[in-house]
């Protein structure tokens, strides 16, 4: 018996479950399934082997998503399949679902930019926007760019999310001099070495403390 997102049983659930985790029958096997362990009581945990499971990496997931691209006759470039992947932070299950909404809207030929309009989401040439605007000290382009996030609706803690990533990227390219530790296409993996020379470590630093 499998039984997904266990942590949702009842107490009383639980308890009748511990009864059969206690003298299991010699032919039954069962799996609990969580992304919530520290809500399933000790009683339980305690008579399980317990198997923690880490998030898939982003490459294993693009490789997966272009082989069902291919077999569904489906062209889809890079920058997209990246944006689904990130977006789907760590979860294979996840990354397919997004994927069919991308189809849905796009169809069976997706490009980047039509696939984030249709996704309603923030592009990250728009937080390259930001941290120009802030390298160049241009306070007018700051006030246009609050009044885009407004404008079109973003969501604000998903904006300032997004930002804070952008400038871990910025930092990380700054402090190893490439580009090998960040996850994006190689397009904008560009656009980080020339930004990260905009700035010096320190200012990254106070920038990601603010943000956050």
């Amino acid at each position: 018996y499998i039984i997904d997102e266990v942590h949702m049983l009842s107490t009383s659930a639980f308890n009748a479950l511990l009864k059969t985790l206690e003298e299991p029958p010699p032919h039954l096997l069962s799996v609990f399934a969580t992304t919530e362990s520290h809500k399933v009581p000790a009683t339980i945990i305690s008579r399980c082997q317990r198997f923690d499971f880490r998030r898939m990496e982003l490459e294993s997931i693009i490789s997966q998503l272009s082989f069902i691209a291919e077999k569904e006759n489906i062209t889809i470039d890079r920058e997209s399949l990246v944006t689904i992947a990130k977006k789907a932070d760590g979860s294979m299950r996840d990354s397919q679902s997004i994927f069919d909404q991308v189809i849905a809207f796009c169809g069976n030929n997706v490009v980047y930019t039509e696939m984030a309009a249709a996704l309603h989401l923030i592009d990250e040439d728009f937080f390259f926007r930001i941290s120009d605007a802030i390298a160049a000290r241009n306070i007018s382009e700051a006030f246009l760019i609050a009044e885009d996030v407004i404008e079109k609706g973003y969501e604000l803690g998903e904006t300032l999310q997004g930002l804070l990533e952008h400038f871990r990227n910025i930092l990380t390219v700054k402090a190893m001099g490439n580009t090998s530790l960040i996850e994006t296409s190689e397009s904008f993996k560009d656009k980080y070495q020339e930004t990260a020379d905009k700035f010096s470590k320190a200012d990254l630093l106070r920038y990601i403390q603010i943000i956050a």
